[in-house]
């Protein structure tokens, strides 16, 4: 994954998780305002399978295609523009900049910077959860020799421990544990019951959820959503094994209540236990307390029956599923990776004879095309002014039985704009396919102080392919071809001699070029013809 699809998901995740919680909430509020109730176990398993929902979209999300209904909010391009593309590029240090459109303008950061900045704050987070874990684990460890074992029933075991004041569970790989306090001995119907609550959490899986609980926790450490959601669970948990117990007759509720009481009264005196413990520990809080009893003794008007709660469920997932997709590609990288063209070069070489190369200097180009803001727009409007001459240049394509490949000269030439001699005062050149004076009258055109048929495109198509052709026939080589339309047919000759070489990449390598990468800015630009989807 890269650094945009990291992003994405780290946002997407967030995001999932706000959706959840206050889907959820809205649920709550309406089955209150309704004096409806639905069974704690329901609710907590609709709570269980949201999170399990909200981690596989998460875990996918870089699987989906990007999101092009949606301006994403961040984009990674190579440079901020082409002014600035050679000096940016070519810099080892840099791995481009994130750029965020926002109300004052534009911010651009350094990826690099993002990158480690991230790479800090993802293994501060890690080292943090690392020590806490441990930590809790010592004193689990350190509690569990301290406590003497009364009793096991099947895989849970009894612990009994003279340092603590309230029972709770915890769950370890191959280990489901109970403790108590060793004050409960010679109180049969608290030890009872107390046992029957924590053995409800085991079966429940409480103790394995707190587990992920604090890992979206600790991963989404700024999201005060998880925050109320954990607590939220935790409370559910209770009222899920409040329920169970009263329900099925398990402990007698008036009994039941005043033992939640008093444990409550003797929490106050409890010092800190392992985050990853739950149990009836958590009652500390006197409105959860409170509201524990009143739900074993208040009957609502209506129980919600479970194809209710499967409708609501199926509204919160469509709900989450949209903002999955709002929230995909939230952060897009624009820059191209040497896979990625690589394919393009693949893809493109499939359909043509015409050498398709890839290489460092093809890849820089397709970067600064694709991989700056003003690079696109200038693809974007050629291609769009190609159409317009498109025809009438695969017409002389055809006639000269010429490579279509030819129809991104004029990309690189002029982007597709029918410039006059004025337009560029330095070589003088003019039409879409930028011929100087001298190279269009051998060619056969008038250019004069009363005319140029220069900007007649009919004229000077024909003549820019009987000029390629020449070169094709002369060097048996679209590279050196087009590498002598640039910078003439004895330049290239020259270099060939001096290098004793018909390779034009070695020949541009080693100074022998026209105009600076021009063969490179040229293979870019028939890769993008062929894949126009990329500058899109």
């Amino acid at each position: 994954m890269n650094l945009a699809q990291v992003l994405s998901a780290y946002v997407n995740l967030n995001v999932l998780i706000i959706i959840a919680f206050f889907g959820l909430s809205i649920f709550s509020f309406f089955l209150k305002k309704l004096n409806t109730q639905i069974e704690s176990k329901q609710e907590l398993q609709l709570h269980y399978g949201l999170i399990i929902f909200t981690l596989c979209l998460a875990l996918i999300q870089p699987l989906f295609p990007q999101n092009k209904v949606f301006e994403p909010t961040a984009k990674i391009w190579s440079s901020v523009s082409t002014q600035n593309f050679a000096k940016e590029y070519q810099s080892s240090k840099n791995s481009g900049f994130l750029i965020m459109s926002n109300a004052r303008g534009v911010t651009a950061v350094q990826a690099h910077d993002i990158s480690s900045a991230w790479s800090a704050i993802g293994s501060f987070i890690l080292i943090l959860g690392f020590w806490f874990t441990f930590r809790d684990f010592r004193r689990l460890l350190k509690l569990k020799r301290n406590s003497f074992l009364i009793k096991s029933i099947g895989q849970v075991h009894i612990l009994l421990n003279d340092n603590i004041h309230v029972p709770f569970s915890y769950w370890l790989p191959g280990q489901s544990n109970i403790v108590l306090p060793a004050s409960f001995i010679g109180h049969n119907e608290n030890y009872r019951m107390a046992i029957a609550h924590e053995i409800q959490h085991h079966r429940n899986g409480d103790t394995r959820w707190v587990y992920l609980m604090w890992i979206l926790k600790l991963v989404c450490i700024i999201n005060p959503a998880i925050y109320l959601w954990n607590r939220w669970i935790a409370e559910i948990q209770e009222f899920a094994c409040d329920e169970t117990l009263v329900d099925r007759n398990k402990v007698e509720s008036q009994a039941y209540a005043r033992c939640l009481v008093e444990v409550a009264q003797t929490a106050i005196h409890q010092k800190h236990l392992p985050v990853r413990a739950t149990g009836l520990m958590f009652l500390i809080d006197r409105n959860l307390l409170y509201r524990r009893i009143e739900k074993m003794f208040s009957k609502p008007k209506v129980k919600i029956r479970k194809p209710i709660v499967n409708i609501i469920s199926l509204i919160i997932i469509s709900l989450m599923s949209i903002g999955a997709f709002a929230t995909s590609g939230i952060v897009q990288d624009r820059r191209v990776s040497l896979a990625q063209a690589n394919v393009m070069a693949e893809q493109a070489q499939l359909s043509t004879e015409f050498p398709i190369v890839m290489n460092d200097l093809v890849l820089k180009q397709l970067n600064r095309f694709i991989g700056t803001p003003e690079g696109r727009m200038f693809i974007r409007s050629s291609l769009d002014r190609m159409e317009t001459h498109k025809a009438i240049i695969q017409e002389h394509i055809k006639k000269y039985g010429l490579p279509l490949e030819l129809l991104a000269v004029p990309i690189i030439e002029s982007g597709y704009q029918n410039l006059s001699q004025q337009s560029n005062r330095s070589s003088k050149a003019a039409g879409i396919w930028q011929f100087i004076p001298q190279t269009a009258r051998n060619f056969g055109l008038r250019v004069d102080k009363y005319k140029d048929e220069r900007l007649d495109i009919i004229l000077l198509t024909d003549a820019a392919m009987r000029y390629l052709q020449s070169n094709h026939l002369r060097f048996k080589d679209w590279h050196l071809s087009a590498l002598a339309y640039n910078m003439g047919e004895n330049a290239v000759q020259k270099g060939m001699d001096s290098l004793e070489t018909r390779d034009a990449w070695k020949l541009i390598r080693n100074g022998y070029e026209g105009d600076k990468d021009y063969l490179p800015k040229l293979m870019a630009a028939i890769l993008i013809m062929k894949n126009p989807e990329s500058v899109q």
